[in-house]
């Protein structure tokens, strides 16, 4: 710890020897590479460890896990680190294309060009968009769909923050409901902004890039042959005003002419304003202000905005406590009147006060309460239109759905190598009344370098908007989407295990570990065999097919997962993910929906920075997945390869040339447009 001073038993042990039978000699293989780690390990334990990028990485802190910040070697809770390091290596254009070299993330569905959904990225299974997955933007909740990623007016989606704007990613896997509330069954993702800087630091950058779309089927896009445009500019200054207080501003433009079958272009402004104020040694003030501002030429305008605030106090070196609260809006209009899909607008956003006390009883004990009161508030109209124009329902949405929590965590560690994290939360929704929600953790250092983590707990999460609130059907593409108000939340219980080992004076690093997660009462969409509406049959786009949201028994995600990274020197460093997910719906015995058995990323990185130059890539295969939950829609099994290079032009100046999907691979999906290769050109300078 790091004080703030600075269904059956048979059944599951069945399904986890059917996963190493399906993995047969690839697990073999992997198992044998631990075995040799560990023995290793003994080799190297009393080597001197140099000041190398792996050493330095284990000294890097985290909050997400724990709430308390931990050197990322001693956190207790398994957590994965993408610094700006990290993402610099990639030819991420939004952060969905950071993330999904994770072990146990899939965004394979998900193109990286600006403006397009990831709806269907999942974590271990469970989607992000349907609110199994927590997004954060500097450890507070966040909503918005299009300029972001995700799908339709209730969406939450990955991409609410440009990649220039954002310093490191924690990602802390698995049940996270004791610390997190609703929508943290599957795990967090907090995506940290940059920091303001000690002194005076500016840096700004340019980039503009060109793709094609492949053909839908026998479908060609319009624009077959030629190619689109993406770009995006940002500019960077801050600077300490005082010893105490300093400022940050961040301006960034985005754009891009879309994957569909038509050219439509993007655009988003966003802009960050942060103020940090040392008035003490033990009182901290903090602002930040954040706007974005997206339109979409189909006639899609979006507006957020967030604002906030807080204060940590320290009155002794035992003694933390943090005030905070912010205030979010997301304001959107999509489509027009007399559109056959509809025309949308209104807002969505969320307020929130939190508290947070944490007390070091002792060097090996620290002691966390809090509390919360959150309120989402929803209010927007849905006008549905026939194919001659004409108004044929309103669907109404004005909803404030409060939430206050309570929470306690206890830090103990024992004989220096063993941690007990024990968690509990309080939520008490104002539609679906109270949930307690425990979590244990525990951590074992065999060795100094081997790291065993076990960790299980109880999640729920609430409907979302869609599933629940609306007052009569919407019209969704070829189908209406009818609400429940008698909709369960859902449960989930989920527990893993990993061990971690760091080999060559920590240069090396493998990490392989076992999840499973059980979900009660999964809410799905099912098709109700009617057609709404019934008055004019003979009109295509009101006689469409009525599917109606509904909890099904169960459904669970299990599997392996595997990393390994280096660090040999200053100028090579690789990674290698690998995630085995096997998942059912258990009413149908059928696969989950874009849940890969298998997928695999390799990325080595390479620089000669005695001549300023340096290259990386990014391998990744993904296997067969289902599109529909009657597993009969598939997408194909594929690779994908990324790879850019870039030249040092001065100490202050970086030009770079990335080359995306370099084998035009149509991603297994011949029945979506997809991006074919794409190439873009990027030049950052700093002063």
């Amino acid at each position: 710890m790091i004080k703030q001073t600075t269904s059956a038993k048979y059944q599951q042990s069945s399904m986890i020897a059917g996963i190493f039978d399906y993995m047969g000699k690839g697990i073999s293989t992997i198992v044998a590479v631990i075995v040799v780690v560990l023995t290793a390990s003994v080799a190297f334990a009393g080597a001197d460890e140099a000041e190398n990028k792996g050493t330095m990485r284990l000294k890097d802190i985290v909050v997400t896990g724990t709430r308390t910040p931990h050197a990322l070697k001693d956190v207790p809770v398994e957590t994965v680190l993408i610094n700006r390091e990290d993402i610099e290596r990639t030819n991420a254009q939004n952060a969905m294309d950071i993330l999904k070299n994770i072990p146990g993330i899939n965004g394979s569905v998900h193109d990286d060009v600006f403006g397009t959904y990831t709806w269907n990225a999942k974590m271990r299974g469970l989607s992000f968009n349907n609110g199994y997955g927590l997004i954060l933007i500097d450890g507070q909740r966040a909503m918005g769909c299009g300029q972001s990623g995700g799908m339709g007016e209730y969406g939450t989606g990955l991409n609410q923050i440009p990649v220039d704007m954002i310093e490191r990613i924690e990602i802390v896997k698995g049940p996270s409901s004791a610390l997190y509330g609703s929508d943290a069954m599957a795990g967090v993702i907090n995506i940290i902004t940059k920091k303001i800087p000690r002194k005076a630091t500016g840096s700004a950058g340019v980039s503009y890039g060109w793709y094609k779309v492949k053909e839908r089927g026998e479908t060609k896009p319009s624009d077959d042959g030629h190619s689109r445009n993406i770009s995006k500019t940002y500019v960077s200054y801050g600077d300490k005003i005082s010893d105490g207080l300093g400022y940050l501003l961040h301006y960034n433009y985005d754009s891009a002419e879309d994957i569909g079958g038509v050219p439509i272009k993007s655009d988003r402004h966003s802009v960050m304003g942060k103020l940090d104020a040392e008035l003490s040694e033990s009182i901290d003030l903090y602002l930040k202000c954040e706007l974005s501002d997206y339109e979409k030429m189909d006639s899609r305008q979006e507006d957020s905005y967030r604002v906030s605030a807080g204060i940590d106090l320290r009155p002794t070196d035992d003694d933390f406590i943090s005030f905070k609260g912010y205030t979010y809006t997301w304001d959107f209009s999509h489509g027009y009147p007399t559109n056959k899909y509809g025309y949308k607008y209104g807002d969505v956003g969320y307020d929130q006060v939190e508290i947070q006390y944490t007390r070091y009883l002792s060097d090996w004990n620290a002691l966390t309460l809090g509390g919360e009161v959150q309120t989402q508030g929803i209010d927007y109209v849905i006008h549905n239109y026939d194919k001659n124009g004409k108004e044929s329902g309103i669907v109404t949405v004005n909803e404030d759905v409060k939430t206050s929590s309570l929470y306690v965590q206890d830090e103990i560690t024992l004989f220096e190598d063993f941690t007990i994290v024990a968690g509990l939360r309080y939520d008490d929704h104002s539609t679906f009344g109270s949930e307690v929600n425990p979590k244990l953790s525990l951590m074992y250092k065999l060795f100094e370098n081997t790291t065993f983590r076990v960790s299980g707990g109880r999640a729920f999460k609430s409907p979302t908007i869609r599933q629940i609130y609306y007052d009569i059907p919407y019209l969704h593409g070829g189908y209406w989407n009818k609400s429940n108000p008698d909709l369960k939340p859902e449960t989930a219980i989920g527990y893993s295990a990993s061990v971690e080992q760091w080999l060559f004076n920590q240069q090396v690093m493998f990490n392989l570990g076992y999840f499973r997660t059980d979900v009660e009462d999964m809410v799905i969409m099912e098709d109700t065999g009617k057609y709404y509406p019934v008055n004019d049959p003979s009109d295509p786009i009101n006689n469409n097919p009525l599917k109606e949201y509904k909890n099904v028994e169960e459904a669970w995600t299990q599997g392996i997962e595997f990393m390994c990274r280096t660090y040999f020197d200053e100028d090579f460093s690789a990674s290698l993910s690998y995630t085995y997910t096997d998942s059912e719906n258990k009413e149908t015995g059928k696969e989950l929906t874009y849940t890969p058995k298998h997928v695999l990323s390799i990325l080595p990185a390479y620089e000669l920075e005695k001549y300023g130059l340096g290259t990386s890539a990014t391998i990744s295969y993904i296997g067969k997945q289902y599109k529909d939950s009657d597993n009969t829609s598939e997408i194909d099994a594929h690779t994908v390869i990324d790879a850019k290079i870039y030249k040092d032009l001065s100490d202050k100046a970086k030009l770079s040339f990335e080359a995306d999907n370099i084998f035009d691979s149509d991603k297994g999906d011949e029945g979506n447009f997809r991006t074919g290769r794409t190439f873009t050109v990027k030049l950052d300078v700093s002063f």
